[in-house]
């Protein structure tokens, strides 16, 4: 049996459309990142305009965070 963990970033925007929110995933992300990296590269994507979501453009931080998962394989291949 072996063990994998996997990281993310996760960051949630607002968009235009009340309630609705865009979220981006990134795996890795550098060990000990900070809130303050976190939300400055989130305002940096949304200053740039660079996504055009279903719900419109991206307008604001909702959240944001690091999330570690583990997969525990107890059926092996």
């Amino acid at each position: 049996m072996a063990d994998t963990s996997v990281k993310e970033l996760v960051m949630v925007f607002e968009t235009q459309t009340p309630g609705r929110y865009y979220t981006m995933r990134y795996r890795n992300p550098k060990d000990g990142i900070t809130t303050e990296e976190i939300q400055n590269f989130m305002q940096w994507v949304i200053d740039q305009n660079m996504f055009l979501t279903p719900n419109g453009e991206l307008t604001g931080i909702h959240d944001g965070g690091v999330v570690e998962r583990t997969f525990t394989d107890l059926i092996p291949d």
